[in-house]
């Protein structure tokens, strides 16, 4: 069972999100706090982050560059800030692949799966 972190600051997509996932039977779990992603993050060891660009606090891409210090996980940002210039900037803090907001819920995991084949070999 695959683990996956979201990063996500609007609580009704990170429990949609969870709970869609949760059925395709990854191990989920949302980030609580703000101030320590990297923190939560350490503590769950996801092989997968999903991140949103805007956050409280610090924006997605300081956490993605921190995210980079401590782990070569994957990551796919999820945002409604979707023009060149942020796609661009979020590949280039080490993000993985780029999804804007709104999304269908199957191409999201269409694009998991794909990750996830490509970073551990993932068969299903």
């Amino acid at each position: 069972m695959y683990r996956i972190f979201i990063i996500e600051d609007d609580p009704t997509i990170a429990q949609a999100l969870k709970k869609h996932l949760e059925g395709w039977d990854y191990k989920v779990e949302c980030a609580k706090d703000f101030h320590n992603i990297t923190a939560e993050f350490a503590a769950f060891d996801p092989q997968l982050v999903l991140l949103d660009i805007k956050l409280p606090f610090y924006d997605g891409y300081y956490w993605c560059g921190e995210i980079r210090k401590l782990s070569k996980v994957p990551v796919i940002f999820l945002s409604s800030a979707s023009d060149n210039m942020n796609v661009v900037m979020a590949m280039n803090m080490g993000g993985d692949d780029f999804i804007a907001k709104p999304f269908d819920l199957s191409v999201l995991t269409a694009k998991i799966n794909a990750v996830l084949r490509r970073a551990y070999s993932f068969s299903g």
